[in-house]
């Protein structure tokens, strides 16, 4: 077939804009087909004609740029397929890659032995039927490729049409699309009525009797499933079409192989040859526009059930934070269980404690942070991302006279916050390992909480060890500096996280987000897996982080990735005011402007 290749060397290399496209192909390719060795050619020249071929040698699939993505579309306008989103913006070419996977997946007989044990016209009727055949076991296996497939079907289709179609007799020329389009109509791929007017020009001319017989072929050779030894049933079956095709043409007084001029062929069937060609062109247009609707609907049925997937766990997990946070908030400061922490010093704030707060506050205060808020506007014209769908139906409507208005180009347009409220969230650990720094802690507790108050932010913070328990409730005022023992022997800081997310709402709410963490961070290992979940949760939910070890030995480079602000050589929290409250600025900066 003109999509499955054994060539040995590649023609050409992807160009390098494509490379990260090629290998979002390659991954998707192995997911699919459950392996682990496929790569992605991407190229101009790629393809053999086709929208994508299979090269089991190289273990390879190329994929045409033009034919599967469209001529003129850039690396920038596709975005990234490894999401289910940009896969339904180029649905031709998920469908070429899905059909290529499933070459890989299913195919797994020798073609050089199978070339060398059947005749030209039993090999071609081989790999013939092999493409209704993978198909069929990968549309059963992955149901969800039906509506690619189809976007990509007759694509298919017209490329292998081009392989030696016009030189064949006419009950050749008929047969061979048989296995290319009424094969796929039976498995589900293409729709009766989308092809009609090819199949009826080939019903007319073969007749029921040969028709049948030959589906019946099909129909055994699509449902055999040695997928990787093609003697015992699909030799026997691609000999018994070739033979059923070379009697029936016989039959029909046709010009055989070696009879006449290929050129004398062509004249003789030009008439039907035509008739087809134009209904196969035809047939592309009604498929592309059908496997639309068909995507549109099926995209829509995937995002309700994620989203509401994605409700589900986000419920649970708010509902446990609240009622973490309705647990803890309701503890008398100090804990009352498994801690082994004490008050040992409530005093008022001193000078340089009161001063480091007004520093830190007129820096949260210069603190540009853009709210999260987005809208989807759709237009003719660029900027924006293209959308290959739109174009095509909007082709589609012209052509039956109905004159729309098509918006392709869609972007998104962010609202803009200038003075949002501020919340802050604190978690002091308590453990063994921080019991010298547990002054500091305490003065930058306080300080934080009041640099908070000053610019009318909400703040709340927790001490946790072997328990959690607060030492600042949702609106209070902390009036005192409170230091107490480090003495634990775990740290709970799941549950710390848990408590300041079900009391401030920091993952899910409006405007500027921080957490300040003063831990040295090292934990038990159970906890360690929540503390990088917490911190990724974070990053996504655009919650700046200030971690202060204060002089703790501190593995940072985990919590760097995660886009936390680690200040490791801070050690006094009124000596290091200043630049507490820069960090904390810019941090809330930052997130700000990647959210906004």
């Amino acid at each position: 077939m003109a999509h499955f290749s054994q060539d040995t060397t590649r023609a050409e290399s992807t160009p390098n804009e494509w490379l990260p496209l090629g290998r979002q192909l390659g991954e998707l390719a192995n997911e699919w087909s459950g392996r682990t060795d496929l790569l992605a050619y991407v190229g101009g020249n790629a393809g053999g004609g086709a929208p994508a071929c299979y090269n089991p040698v190289l273990a390879e699939i190329e994929v045409n740029l033009a034919v599967a993505f469209g001529k003129g579309v850039t690396p920038e306008m596709i975005g990234d397929l490894s999401h289910r989103s940009g896969q339904y913006e180029f649905p031709r070419a998920i469908g070429a890659l899905y059909h290529e996977a499933f070459h890989a997946t299913f195919s797994g007989w020798s073609m050089p032995a199978a070339m060398d044990v059947l005749e030209p016209e039993e090999y071609r009727a081989l790999t013939l039927l092999e493409e209704s055949r993978i198909e069929y076991h990968g549309s059963q296996a992955q149901p969800r490729s039906l509506p690619f497939l189809r976007a990509c079907a007759m694509d298919i289709v017209l490329a292998d049409a081009t392989e030696g179609y016009e030189d064949m007799p006419d009950t050749q020329k008929s047969a061979w699309l048989v296995g290319l389009i009424h094969t796929r109509v039976e498995i589900g791929v293409l729709k009766a009525k989308d092809v009609a007017d090819i199949t009826k020009l080939i019903d007319d001319f073969l007749g029921e009797e040969m028709l049948g017989k030959l589906l019946e072929i099909a129909k055994d050779f699509r449902e055999c499933a040695d997928h990787n030894d093609a003697k015992p049933v699909l030799y026997g079956l691609a000999r018994k079409w070739a033979k059923l095709v070379s009697d029936k043409s016989k039959e029909n007084g046709e010009p055989q192989a070696g009879e006449d001029s290929a050129e004398s062929l062509k004249d003789v069937l030009s008439a039907f040859g035509k008739a087809l060609g134009e209904a196969m062109r035809e047939a592309k247009e009604e498929s592309a526009t059908g496997s639309e609707t068909e995507l549109q609907e099926q995209e829509q049925i995937e995002n309700w059930k994620e989203e509401a997937k994605a409700k589900e766990g986000k419920a649970k997990e708010t509902q446990v934070n609240q009622s973490t946070a309705k647990k803890v908030f309701t503890t008398e400061s100090g804990g009352t269980g498994r801690t082994n922490s004490a008050l040992v010093e409530t005093r008022l704030p001193n000078d340089e404690e009161r001063r480091a707060a007004v520093v830190i506050s007129q820096w949260l205060e210069k603190a540009k942070y853009r709210e999260r808020g987005l809208t989807t506007v759709s237009s003719a014209l660029p900027p924006g991302r293209l959308r290959t769908r739109a174009l095509i139906q909007g082709k589609a409507l012209e052509s039956v006279g109905v004159f729309q208005k098509v918006e392709p180009w869609r972007r998104k347009v962010r609202k803009q916050t200038d003075t949002p409220t501020l919340t802050v969230g604190m978690m002091v650990d308590i453990s063994g390992s921080m019991g010298s720094a547990m002054e500091p802690m305490a003065s930058t507790a306080w300080i934080m909480s009041e640099a908070v108050r000053r610019v009318q932010g909400r703040t709340a913070s927790v001490y946790f060890g072997n328990e959690v328990f607060p030492v600042l409730k949702p609106g209070q005022h902390l009036k005192n500096v409170s230091v107490y023992s480090a003495r634990d022997g775990t740290e709970r800081f799941d549950e710390g996280f848990r408590a300041l997310d079900g009391a401030l709402n920091l993952l899910d709410g409006d405007g500027a987000r921080l957490l300040v963490v003063t831990s040295d961070g090292q934990f038990k290992h159970d906890e360690m897996p929540r503390r990088r979940h917490w911190m990724e949760e974070c990053r996504k939910h655009g919650v700046a982080v200030l971690w202060l070890p204060f002089g703790g030995v501190l593995a940072g480079q985990a919590l760097t990735n995660a886009g936390v602000a680690v200040m490791q050589d801070v050690y006094s929290a009124t000596d290091s005011a200043l630049e507490i409250g820069r960090e904390a600025a810019r941090v809330l900066t930052q997130v700000g402007r990647r959210n906004a």
